[in-house]
């Protein structure tokens, strides 16, 4: 059974150490620029703590490097200056935008990503949220896929050249909807509405709408003012917007609305819509 060790202790590679280490696989331990940081990592996995990275690579078959984005290269340039031999072994990064050609030369280790696509806020959640997660695979040997699925992970291929488009995918699904909630609580509060009843207002509204966007895809999802293809009310959502760039942002999420909203009703008319939404 091939043995999991991690160079860095942050939230990701503590949840994965986690998540390994119930699936039964042997987790050697972390190592990390913050001893503490992986002391703290290895102590909730049952794993040892390294100070040395030749000595957590000579007792790893899998070697993670969960450290941020800007230290990836840097880390593996480290850890194959340090190592002779990094022979048979898979040097794994986390990253959701780097690709595998991030990596120098490994020393006859194969160096690729796997990418989960969930938010890892807490470690101990995120571990069990992982077998109904997605985990990207791109660069990987013979043989890494079929590993992680038969430790439980849902892993989908994806090439080197498109980890770009897939990451910005991941980061307006999830991110990006984040500032729309928040934009939909500031109208709110502008409009003499408290906080707390704000959020009781948007938060149903949001939540039953990710659950229909997710059950049914966004054409069926899809209802409002754009949808049913309805001037009068955008024009008065615009007039009621102060900011240029928020009258802008209303108008170009209308838009990608209209192109659903089409699909959905292809016999209505959309063309009174946009002349009102760009006039």
């Amino acid at each position: 059974m091939k043995r999991i060790g991690f160079i860095g202790a942050g939230k990701a590679g503590t949840a994965l150490g986690l998540y390994f280490s119930r699936k039964g696989y042997p987790v050697t331990g972390y190592l990390s620029r913050t001893r503490d940081h992986a002391k703290t990592s290895a102590e909730l996995v049952g794993a040892s703590v390294y100070d040395d990275p030749k000595d957590i690579a000579r007792e790893s078959d899998i070697l993670f490097l969960t450290v941020p984005d800007a230290k990836i290269r840097e880390v593996a340039e480290e850890l194959a200056a340090s190592c002779g031999d990094l022979h048979d072994r898979w040097i794994v990064h986390c990253s959701g935008v780097l690709s595998s050609s991030v990596f120098p030369d490994l020393k006859g280790a194969c160096g690729f990503s796997l990418h989960p696509a969930i938010a890892i806020s807490e470690p101990v959640k995120a571990a069990g949220d992982f077998p109904s997660s997605v985990f990207t695979i791109e660069g990987a040997p013979d043989g890494a896929s079929d590993f992680f699925k038969e430790a439980g992970l849902h892993v989908v291929p994806i090439e080197t050249s498109e980890k770009t488009l897939y990451h910005l995918a991941c980061a307006v699904s999830s991110n990006f909807v984040t500032g729309l909630y928040s934009w939909a609580l500031e109208i709110l509060e502008s409009a003499g509405i408290s906080d707390e009843d704000a959020i009781s207002i948007i938060t149903p509204l949001f939540k039953a709408n990710a659950s229909s966007v997710a059950e049914n895809g966004p054409v069926n999802a899809l209802t409002g003012p754009v949808e049913r293809a309805d001037p009068d009310t955008v024009k008065c959502h615009l007039d009621s917007l102060t900011s240029d760039d928020d009258k802008t942002l209303y108008r170009l999420l209308s838009e990608k609305l209209i192109f659903l909203a089409k699909e959905k009703n292809p016999d209505r008319s959309y063309i009174e819509l946009e002349d009102t939404l760009w006039h």
